[in-house]
């Protein structure tokens, strides 16, 4: 099976595919398109990983616990390194910081459960899959003091500053099908360097145009790529291949 594209971030593990997993799994597959399926506590990290197993190529996981007060697990490394163990894991995530979804008094916990993480990351030699919302600071101070690896800011929504803070320190930016109908990305996409973004859905959330308002899919990743390609006035192919070199570099994949 030959791939053109990857979406480096989706959870069809999530209930809304339930009635049609496979179907949407196949058709991405078919179409050409890899995918990363990614947790958000250990359920769903659990899930991504039993999803990936299913399926010879294309299908990978991210095990990990997100950041928002509003997930209910206290992180414990020990589950997560059970599932390290699988060859299809190939990244820690999303984690992070979010203080958007927080609770007084949260970003303490929320910081001790990002270190444990990133401590995790450094122990497995695993990129990190970051979560960050209004924290983007927070987050670049402690990955400078606390990270031995290298990873990607999903959904990435920061300042120009911001992103070059990352980029400095080896972490790429990926960016979802917003960038299809919010102008406001354009700068963004134009300033990130070809060797150091990504494309993805995280599907089922932010349909691309021309799909807005209908359950998001990773084959959906196409118009995400489509854009980048209008943005930096490139051919498609160009983009995709770029896009399959840097996911194969971080995230040590065989595609």
């Amino acid at each position: 099976m030959s791939f053109r594209r990857i979406d480096i971030h989706a959870h069809l593990n999530f209930s809304a595919y339930n009635a049609d997993r496979e179907e949407v799994i196949n058709r991405a597959l078919e179409g050409g398109t890899a995918f990363i399926n990614v947790g958000t506590d250990n359920v769903t990290s659990r899930e991504s990983v039993e999803l990936a197993n299913k399926y010879e190529k294309g299908v990978y996981a991210i095990v990990g616990r997100h950041p928002a007060d509003n997930v209910d697990e206290i992180f414990d490394p020990a589950k997560y390194r059970e599932l390290l163990k699988h060859p299809k894991v190939v990244g820690i995530g999303e984690c992070g910081l979010d203080y958007f979804h927080i609770l007084p008094g949260g970003a303490e916990k929320q910081k001790n459960t990002f270190i444990a993480q990133i401590e995790l990351a450094n122990e497995f030699s695993k990129p990190l899959m970051l979560h960050v919302r209004d924290a983007y600071d927070d987050a670049l101070a402690i990955l400078k003091s606390h990270a031995n690896v290298v990873g990607d800011v999903h959904f990435f929504a920061g300042t120009i500053e911001q992103a070059r803070a990352f980029l400095d320190i080896g972490y790429t930016l990926s960016f979802t099908g917003v960038i299809t109908f919010a102008k406001q990305y354009e700068e963004l996409v134009e300033f990130v360097p070809l060797d150091m973004i990504q494309a993805e859905t995280d599907c089922p959330f932010v349909a691309p145009a021309p799909y807005r308002g209908k359950r998001n899919e990773p084959s959906y990743v196409s118009e995400v790529v489509s854009k980048i390609s209008q943005i930096k006035k490139l051919p498609v192919d160009n983009i995709e291949k770029a896009l399959l070199i840097n996911a194969k570099r971080m995230f040590g994949i065989d595609l």
